[in-house]
């Protein structure tokens, strides 16, 4: 079952409309969310602190996201989800 969503931020005065998809495994879960063209994956690492990986870090046809952006995202996550 995987689980759809929209987060709203604003990133350098700018709204920004991040679409997200909720990942279940059996012990953990991810969000898939997708930045530009490029898909992220915000997950907790082992001390609780959300982190973010590239979905697909080898492709060469997809531009960085912008780590400014990212670390906005996560620190939304960080603020919802607490």
């Amino acid at each position: 079952m995987s689980e759809s969503f929209t987060l709203d931020i604003i990133y350098k005065g700018v709204p920004q409309k991040i679409n997200c998809i909720l990942r279940v495994s059996t012990y953990t879960y991810r969000f898939l969310c997708q930045t530009g063209n490029t898909d992220i994956i915000l997950e907790k690492d082992d001390e609780g602190l959300w982190r973010a990986l590239e979905a697909d870090p080898f492709s060469e046809n997809k531009q960085k996201p912008d780590p400014g952006l990212v670390k906005a995202l996560l620190e939304e996550m960080a603020r919802i989800t607490t």
